[in-house]
C-alpha cells in the first residue's frame, strides 16, 4: 500500500467525496458544492478537482448538468426493454409521474436511414415528432417518432404533448402494432438532445431504435430514443428450458 503522501491528490479528494455520497452527507439528487468552492476546501487547484469529479462521473456517482453544476446520481430506474409499451405506462409502474415535452411536429422528406426502416419509397414524405418523456419532473429520454405521412396525415391535428402516440394510432386510427423489432446500443449525448436531457456533452447514454410492425412484415413507427445513462439500466427475464 502506497504511503498517503505518494497518493495523487485527485484520487484522496476522490474519495473523500465519494466517502460524503455514501454516508448520506451528499444526498442522491442534491448538488454537490462547485469546482472553485471544493479547490478552496482542499486547498486544491481546480484541475485536481475537476479530474477528482470526473472519476465519480464515469463510475455513474456523479452527474453533471449543463449549466446548473454536479449532483449526486439518483437511483437508476430499470427498463423492460422488449415490450410494447408506453414511457408513460413504465413509469407509473415504478411509482413516477410522467409527462410529456412536445419539441416539434412536422412533414419532412424522408432520408436514407429512415426510407430503409420504414421501406418507403425515396424522398417519401413522413411525420416527424420530436418529444422529451420526463419523470417526477426530471427529462430523461430524448424521443424522435417517425411514420409515413399516407399512414396518418391526420395525427398532427392531435395534442401530442398530452397523447399516447402508440393509444392514438392503435385505438382512433385503427394501425395494428403487432410486433417490434428492437436494437439497442451506447453512445454519448450531443447536441439537442444533451441540451434538452440536461446533461454535458459527451454524457454516456443509450441509443433505443424500435421499429413497429402491422403486419408481420409491413414496417409502421420508427420510433428513435436517446435515454441518460446515468438515470436507466435495461433488464429482462427469460424463461424456459434448456438457457445456456
Amino acid at each position: 500500500m502506497l504511503p498517503l503522501e505518494h497518493i495523487p491528490r485527485y484520487i484522496l479528494i476522490r474519495e473523500q467525496i465519494r466517502q460524503k455520497v455514501l454516508n448520506g452527507e451528499y444526498k442522491p439528487g442534491e448538488r454537490i458544492p462547485s469546482e472553485p468552492q471544493l479547490a478552496r476546501e482542499f486547498n486544491v487547484s481546480r484541475g485536481t478537482v475537476e479530474k477528482a469529479i470526473r472519476g465519480l462521473v464515469e463510475e455513474g456517482i456523479l452527474v453533471r448538468e449543463q449549466g446548473r453544476g454536479t449532483f449526486v446520481a439518483k437511483p437508476r430506474l430499470e427498463s423492460a426493454l422488449f415490450r410494447l409499451s408506453t414511457f408513460a405506462d413504465e413509469a407509473k409502474r415504478r411509482g413516477f409521474t410522467p409527462a410529456t415535452r412536445l419539441i416539434r411536429a412536422h412533414v419532412r422528406t424522408a432520408d436514407d436511414t429512415v426510407a430503409q426502416a420504414l421501406d418507403l419509397p425515396p424522398e417519401a414524405q413522413i411525420i416527424e415528432i420530436v418529444r422529451v418523456h420526463l419523470a417526477d419532473g426530471e427529462p430523461l429520454v430524448y424521443e424522435v417518432r417517425q411514420l409515413a405521412y399516407d399512414l396518418c396525415p391526420e395525427l398532427l391535428s392531435e395534442d401530442l404533448e398530452h397523447s399516447s402516440l402508440h393509444e392514438l394510432l392503435l385505438y382512433k386510427y385503427h394501425i395494428p402494432l403487432v410486433k417490434a423489432r428492437f436494437t439497442i446500443h451506447a453512445i454519448t449525448l450531443t447536441d439537442e438532445a444533451a441540451t434538452l436531457l440536461h446533461v454535458e456533452e459527451g454524457s454516456p447514454g443509450f441509443a433505443v431504435e424500435r421499429i413497429t410492425y402491422r403486419t408481420g412484415s409491413e414496417p409502421a413507427v420508427r420510433m428513435y430514443q436517446l435515454w441518460r445513462g446515468d438515470r436507466f439500466y435495461f433488464s429482462e427475464e427469460v424463461v424456459g428450458l434448456g438457457i445456456p
